[in-house]
């Protein structure tokens, strides 16, 4: 059943990994590939809705997934059950589950994207290349998330929500942010707080699994620094881009352009199809 009163591309389908919610599309034409993307702080897999849809209508099998504790996923009690290393592991689990045995490239946004790198270094075999959407090297370092951590903790997500929002939802989109805020565990929101900010570089890590890296993020990114990103790039020695016309969430102010530039970045690994050579007769 589909989470929230959001609507959603028709070729989407939910169905759920060990209690982990996600969203599937059929890829259409030749399967050129398996795409995971893991979604950030108080996100969920509907963050990545348009780039799923988008994906398999260019021919890749695309999945995302709701974190523990994330809007309808599984939400166990306990703030030492949403560490990073325990994210990272479900990621692991869910990318072998769909993968069955072939490399996912994986994409994680923002939180998301810490996740993915303790996911490629955990197992970098289990995965093709990483992308870093708006993510930075580590802990933000700020008391903004203590602050909100200090908030949720004596009144509740749903609280948070409602207290950033003194107007309420006045569309679609912002009924279902606050729904999701209403469902989501406070534990994820308290756990993943302190990761944001306490989660040390892992770079260095990170370039020495050799995974083909892409950091990339909106051309008005407010929410990770700039400057930190670029730097992150440089050391892993990763591809760098900036998305036009879209801010912390080019998943959805830009999907299209960030669809074209993650395709074009999947396809130089072996084994992804050129879509152009389809029904060609080429073997």
């Amino acid at each position: 059943m589909t989470f929230g009163g959001l609507t959603l591309p028709a070729s989407l389908t939910v169905f759920s990994i060990d209690g982990l919610t996600a969203f599937r599309a059929t890829p259409v034409g030749p399967e050129r590939g398996v795409v995971l993307f893991v979604p950030g702080f108080t996100g969920s897999k509907e963050d990545h809705r348009f780039l799923v849809d988008l994906a398999a209508r260019r021919g890749w099998d695309p999945y995302s997934y709701s974190q523990r504790g994330q809007a309808d996923s599984i939400a166990p009690h306990g703030v030492d059950e949403y560490s990073l290393d325990k994210l990272a592991a479900d990621a692991v689990a869910v990318a072998e589950s769909i993968g069955r045995g072939r490399p996912v490239h994986l994409v994680g946004h923002s939180l998301g994207g810490l996740v993915a790198r303790a996911a490629a270094i955990l197992r970098p075999s289990v995965f093709a290349d990483l992308t870093m959407l708006c993510s930075g090297p580590g802990g933000q370092g700020t008391e903004h998330h203590r602050d909100d951590a200090a908030f949720v903790a004596r009144h509740g997500t749903l609280a948070w929500w409602e207290h950033n929002n003194p107007l309420g939802a006045r569309n679609e989109d912002e009924v279902f942010v606050r729904d999701r805020a209403a469902a989501s565990s406070d534990d994820n929101f308290l756990a993943m707080a302190a990761i944001l900010r306490d989660t040390p570089d892992s770079s260095d890590a990170l370039r020495h699994t050799g995974l083909p890296v892409l950091v990339a993020h909106g051309d008005s990114d407010d929410a990770w620094p700039i400057a930190s990103q670029l730097a992150m790039a440089r050391r892993v020695g990763a591809r760098y881009e900036i998305i036009p016309n879209a801010g912390h969430l080019p998943n959805i102010d830009n999907p299209e352009y960030t669809t074209e530039l993650l395709d074009g970045f999947w396809s130089q690994r072996p084994g992804a199809q050129d879509p152009s050579t389809n029904d060609k007769g080429e073997s």
